[in-house]
């Protein structure tokens, strides 16, 4: 029972010191670089673009992410995406199948995650406008 009460004891203090180490220094600011990778015949694609893209756009949240727009033009795994073939290929090279529309997140440059479909961007849109105001906070702090 003892041993039970040491180790709560130090677990406690271990997860305290790491709190106020990130209240003291926190992380810097995330650099999002978002790509959409979408298709020309893809129904969720042209409703994204048309109904959800706009009023992104006009989101302040918006201008704290860099957005890139690639549509496919042939086959994905035969440099489909032209310029964005390199962004393709790390997020589904290996990968033998692609959902559309598909945003590949950067963090620092770093591959973040890959989220599908209409659902996947409001993900995208909640943790960007999260973090501009996190980014916000730490500015003014």
């Amino acid at each position: 029972m003892k041993q039970h009460l040491l180790f709560g004891v130090i677990a406690l203090l271990v997860f305290a010191g790491l709190a106020s180490y990130q209240a003291i220094f926190p992380p810097p600011p995330a650099e999002y670089r978002i790509v959409y990778l979408g298709s020309k015949t893809c129904g969720a694609c042209k409703y994204w673009k048309t109904r959800v893209l706009p009023s992104w756009r006009r989101d302040p949240a918006s201008k704290t992410a860099e957005l890139e727009l690639a549509t496919l033009n042939g086959n994905p795994w035969r440099g489909g995406y032209g310029a964005h073939d390199d962004v393709f290929q790390e997020a589904f090279g290996k990968k033998r199948r692609i959902a559309y529309p598909s945003f590949v997140v950067y963090n620092h440059g770093e591959l973040e995650r890959v989220y599908v479909g209409v659902d996947g961007w409001k993900k995208i849109e909640k943790q960007v406008r999260a973090e501009a105001k996190r980014a916000e906070k730490l500015d003014r702090g």
